[in-house]
């Protein structure tokens, strides 16, 4: 019996859904397989709008998000994302809700200089001070063919200017019934950190933010970048199918392969969804063939074996960290039911989740 627990133990995942501490060595191996960035201009670059009142962390939780994911180590240059705050009177600070002014970077540049435009909504009290340069300028960027992003009550100036008309929008919790009355056209929706409908974003602000940044890292500069960002930031962990949640709580894949760590990463984001090899591969732009090959060679396993690993490493972390049931866990990383869950788990680790959950 004593060796029968000793082997279930050795096969358990490394960090046995334990908290413990964390090596940030990776940052450098990012760095290093990410290559050097030499095109003329930054893969990602984001034209910001404030308006009077705005949330300070919404704002932070964007530009620190391109911050770290824009340079090698901590050196904070813009290499491979950018950001610029723009006014039409950028001698005048924009006054945040905490009080603090924030000093723009300069005048309106030609949309077409930016991958989108954010605008980042006040106070509802304040949304009416808000310059009409602001507004012309949204609708010259949406003109230009750029993405619109609404950030916090971005999303309502947005919706003010008729760019939301029967669209989805993510909306705060707290804004929500405002924005229903207001705007009955438009789709609100609350419970995600952001949604994407056409080439408008809207996200409903605070830390939500940072999961827009990270997604949009993620299709701009590759996921290696959105890891180093999800990392280097130190997000606390939640409790969701997210891909920050996913990948703080099962540590960073090292892969070399840039097609094998876009796969991957794909998967760490679509862990309740069915996730099929032709799917993923067409994803990575390359064959199903080509991909199951990059997954024997890097890992040891066809896609479907990796992905269901990955379901259960999740499903241990999930297991020590939270009070979800097993139904629950099972049904949040992807099993049909409890019980293929159960047999998974057994045949991967030895154990039931419930015998795990109680070591």
């Amino acid at each position: 019996m004593k060796g029968i627990a000793k082997k279930k133990e050795s096969r358990f995942p490394d960090n046995a859904g334990r908290e413990k501490a964390i090596s940030y060595d990776f940052i450098t191996e990012i760095d290093t397989i990410s290559g050097i960035h030499d095109t003329a201009r930054p893969e990602l670059s984001i034209g910001i709008l404030l308006w009077p009142e705005f949330p300070l962390l919404a704002l932070s939780g964007l530009v620190d998000s391109l911050r770290h994911a824009a340079d090698f180590g901590d050196n904070s240059q813009k290499a491979r994302c950018s950001w610029y705050l723009m006014s039409h009177n950028p001698t005048e600070p924009v006054l945040a809700s905490s009080g603090i002014r924030v000093q723009p970077d300069g005048f309106y540049r030609p949309p077409a200089d930016f991958s989108y435009i954010a605008v980042i909504g006040g106070l509802l009290r304040s949304l009416k001070h808000g310059n009409p340069a602001h507004r012309d300028y949204l609708h010259r960027a949406r003109k230009a063919g750029i993405p619109l992003i609404g950030v916090c009550t971005g999303s309502f100036i947005l919706a003010e200017e008729g760019l939301l008309v029967n669209r989805r929008a993510a909306v705060h919790p707290f804004h929500i019934k405002d924005f229903g009355k207001q705007f009955p056209a438009v789709h609100a929706e609350t419970g995600h950190d952001y949604i994407e409908d056409g080439n408008i974003w809207t996200c409903s602000g605070g830390i939500s933010t940072i999961s827009l940044a990270t997604e949009l890292i993620r299709r701009h500069c590759g996921p290696d970048r959105a890891t180093k960002a999800i990392h280097q930031i130190s997000v606390p962990n939640k409790i969701d199918e997210t891909a920050i949640s996913v990948s703080l709580a099962i540590g960073f894949t090292r892969v070399s392969d840039p097609r094998l760590r876009s796969a991957v990463f794909l998967i760490e984001k679509s862990l309740v969804k069915h996730i099929s090899t032709a799917w993923l591969a067409a994803e990575v732009n390359i064959s199903p063939r080509q991909l199951t090959r990059l997954f024997q060679h890097e890992f040891g396993k066809s896609p479907q074996e990796f992905i269901r690993a990955t379901r259960l490493k999740y499903s241990c972390w999930l297991l020590r960290n939270s009070s979800e049931s097993i139904t629950e866990i099972a049904l949040r990383t992807g099993f049909s039911d409890c019980a293929h869950f159960i047999k998974n788990f057994h045949k991967e680790y030895g154990c039931t989740p419930g015998y795990f959950r109680s070591v």
